[in-house]
């Protein structure tokens, strides 16, 4: 019996340990994250379109982590009506980003994440085979800059399931991107985390 009481704090500091070990200064860190996945299909269109992101960083400092996302979108939208327009938008960019983790012994951690990037946005629309009109597209460079707060919980040392709530800030041609502004943007993903060697 004393030794069950003895191996019990024994546990809990090493479970303190493990959890605080995955942010520690020196850990390598992979990631992908993805939001915005839509489908919708009824008589008059077909709608689709999603986006991911990869991402790799370090653990320049405990509980703070300074890396880049490279997020990749594509949507699609194309009406079921005879002479319609479809159009598509394919995107790319690179987000340096910067998080911090309140430090915790727990497996479940809140986080702050800053990131401010470039992503390039093309755009075509394409008329239908019978018009005479020529397919449309064009190339536009934005600058996207975010502030969010998540949650990560770590199902084992070595890799968290995370959420990120952040508030987006889109600029460049209104023209060519008329959700160009501010937006509340939420991501899935997962991480998984090297210590150092």
């Amino acid at each position: 019996m004393r030794k069950t009481y003895f191996l019990l704090p024994l546990a809990a500091v090493l479970a303190s340990f493990t959890a605080q070990a995955q942010t520690t200064q020196g850990t390598r860190v992979l990631g992908l994250s993805g939001g915005n996945f839509t489908f919708q299909r009824n008589d008059f269109a077909l709608n689709y379109g999603g986006s991911v992101a990869p991402s790799a960083g370090l653990f320049v400092a405990d509980n703070l982590a300074l890396g880049a996302a490279v997020p990749l979108g594509y949507s699609r939208f194309k009406p079921n009506i005879a002479n319609a327009i479809t159009e598509q938008n394919l995107s790319l960019g690179l987000l340096p980003w910067l998080r911090y983790y309140i430090p915790s012994g727990s497996r479940h951690r809140v986080f702050g994440e800053l990131s401010a990037g470039g992503v390039l946005n093309s755009y075509r629309r394409r008329p239908p085979l019978s018009s005479s009109q020529r397919t449309q597209s064009s190339t536009v460079a934005n600058f996207h800059a975010s502030a969010g707060l998540g949650y990560s919980y770590f199902i084992t040392p070595a890799v968290g399931l995370e959420g990120l709530l952040a508030y987006q800030i889109i600029n460049g041609n209104n023209d060519s991107n008329p959700f160009s502004g501010g937006a509340l943007n939420f991501n899935l993903g997962f991480r998984v985390y090297l210590p150092k060697s």
